[in-house]
């Protein structure tokens, strides 16, 4: 009776020491998830916005660049995330399973991030290039993060509440670091595109390593049971595990379809604003809308989940988000009734984000439940096999979504318009880096020679070929990228002189000298001695808006058609196919996992076993 008492005492002892560190690794493992979707968003989603609004290239080289990341992207994500996944089954390190590929995915994906958004030495088709090199290289270092990241979350535990807790917080953060990432984008590139972008990409960087650190140092992974320990896994045996698994399937078929419905508001949400409201950093209020809904929606899923079960909840969820897309496909068209602007955007917004959360977070327990059903049916776990299909669905949907936003950007005449601004931005960060101020002032007049030429002429076309001789013919200005085409929007740009004293900035100097169109020349002082001045020019300012002047007010009815339809209607039917799916084909409810579980725990050779 003694050693039955003494049995069970070390059968409690076990299960509180265990249930502590679950608790350890559940705040651990999500909230490495900050950093990972912070730099997601930054190259998943922004990558083109960067290029297309920081980076002057013809629709030819935007579209080559776009194309070939998606299709070629494709293509090597069927071959890369397979061969991930079966290198990361078959590891056997004594550090862990998972943690060596997340760790060392995280600092290789840092360093190229950095690498693609700091690296500007290039320009046309070399550019063109170095971004598609950079693009596959992101693809494989984040794969190697990604999926050691998501294949850990299904061996932490198999008991359903606290599946459903950790995998709740992991998605809690993993929002936090969508909506930090996006609104740190929207709210320091507009008007600096170039730097912009630069100092963001720093701040994911530290975030991505210091979150991933936080994981791979911190959390303590579930030993493996004994047949795990000496398994061994080809492509083979891989490619019928997942054939043989045909949730998983339908999963990933229905996950590749909300991934790419939902991402194309973000995608093209910027230019939907830009186009729709202007250019300005006032749309990161959207973003924070997205932000809280996010948070809030994933907070009381538990308690919606518990109440209705994931099926009725998909359903609800479902059809919040489609009528939020519905209002933005609206809004605008009867400015009377509902006017386009940042507040009714954000009230459809909401519907839209709290929908799509709600939806997301039973999908990602639905993916993840498949490991188990993996177990039941075939009578191995094999985590990384099974969980290889989530990010290769992820940043297939990606690709995908690269590929529709190109065609829509290059038919709607949307991204040739958008290089007015690309071209005042690439132009504001080269003076910016103009060391001495000589330069700067020569760099100025020449500028202004040349928006004279088309303010002068007659015929465009006639300008447009003094300028691009004038340029030709002088060495010092063919470094700076100017497309003689868009040249003449730097007309409505200002341009600012600061003083400094020993090559500090003296405040209040700063004297505002007017549009480059009516630019005193005589205003372009060097200074002498200690004091000097230092130039700068702005797209935008108090009563003044030269991106506005040559995109929004430019905008057509075929345009705004065109995007508009990419937000909305295509999302509409993208995620209806999705729900459908899930409620017809995907079995794995709460009592269906109950009773898979049940038949798992009577096995010998269970986990842990």
């Amino acid at each position: 009776m003694n050693n039955g008492i003494a049995e069970q005492n070390l059968i409690a002892d076990g299960e509180q020491k265990r249930l502590k560190q679950f608790g350890k690794n559940k705040w651990l493992f999500s909230l490495g998830g900050i950093g990972r979707d912070m730099s997601y968003q930054l190259v998943a989603v922004f990558l083109l916005t960067y290029v297309q609004f920081g980076v002057s290239l013809s629709l030819v080289q935007f579209t080559t660049l776009s194309l070939i990341i998606g299709i070629g992207g494709s293509l090597w994500d069927a071959l890369n995330d397979p061969i991930m996944g079966a290198i990361i089954e078959g590891s056997h390190f004594k550090w862990g399973k998972f943690k060596p590929w997340i760790l060392l995915g995280a600092l290789t994906c840092g360093i190229v991030i950095l690498s693609m958004f700091n690296v500007r030495i290039w320009t046309g088709w070399s550019f063109v290039i170095f971004i598609i090199v950079m693009y596959f290289l992101w693809e494989s270092t984040f794969t190697m993060n990604d999926i050691g990241y998501w294949a850990m979350l299904p061996s932490l535990s198999s008991k359903k509440l606290e599946r459903n807790a950790i995998t709740t917080l992991t998605v809690i953060f993993a929002s936090v670091g969508a909506f930090v990432g996006q609104g740190l984008v929207i709210f320091m590139t507009p008007g600096d595109v170039v730097h912009g972008y630069s100092l963001v990409s720093i701040i994911i960087v530290i975030a991505l390593v210091g979150c991933q650190l936080m994981t791979s140092i911190g959390v303590k992974e579930t030993p493996r049971s004994a047949s795990e320990k000496q398994s061994k896994i080809s492509l083979k045996h891989m490619w019928n595990t997942i054939k043989g698994n045909d949730q998983i399937l339908w999963m990933t078929l229905s996950m590749f379809l909300y991934s790419l419905g939902s991402g194309l508001l973000v995608a093209l949400a910027y230019n939907l604003y830009y186009i729709e409201v202007g250019y300005d950093s006032y749309s990161f209020y959207f973003i924070v809308i997205f932000g809280v809904c996010s948070v809030l929606a994933n907070l009381f899923y538990q308690k919606l989940a518990k109440k209705l079960g994931r099926k009725k909840l998909q359903k609800y969820s479902a059809f919040t988000m489609l009528f939020g897309y519905a209002g933005i496909a609206l809004l605008g068209w009867w400015p009377s009734v509902l006017p386009f602007n940042l507040i009714t955007l954000s009230i459809f917004g909401l519907f839209v984000f709290t929908g799509q959360t709600l939806f997301y977070l039973a999908s990602i327990i639905n993916m993840t439940n498949c490991v188990e059903y993996n177990q039941y049916k075939q009578g191995e776990r094999n985590e990384a096999v099974v969980s290889t299909l989530r990010p290769f669905m992820t940043k297939f949907a990606a690709a995908v979504q690269y590929g529709v936003v190109t065609l829509v950007l290059a038919i709607s005449g949307i991204f040739i318009l958008s290089q007015n601004i690309s071209l005042m931005e690439s132009q504001k960060n080269y003076l910016d880096n103009i060391d001495s101020a000589p330069a700067q002032v020569q760099y100025i007049k020449n500028i202004k020679d040349y928006v004279d030429i088309y303010e002068s002429a007659a015929d465009e076309s006639a300008a447009k070929q003094l300028v691009a001789q004038a340029i030709a013919e002088d060495a010092e200005m063919t470094q700076y990228q100017l497309n003689p085409e868009y040249v003449k929007s730097l007309a409505d740009c200002k341009i600012f002189r600061q003083t400094l004293i020993n090559g500090k900035a003296v405040a209040d100097t700063k004297v505002d000298l007017g549009y480059w169109t009516d630019l005193d020349t005589a205003d372009l002082i060097i200074g002498a001695g200690s004091t000097t001045y230092e130039y700068s020019m702005e797209l935008m300012g108090e009563n003044f808006n030269a991106a506005n002047e040559n995109f929004k007010n430019y905008r057509t009815t075929s345009m705004r058609l065109w995007i508009r339809f990419a937000v909305t209607l295509l999302p509409i039917g993208l995620l209806t196919l999705s729900w459908l799916i899930q409620r017809k084909k995907f079995i794995i409810d709460e009592d269906y996992y109950d009773m898979m579980m049940t038949e798992i725990n009577n096995r010998p050779d269970r986990p842990g076993a």
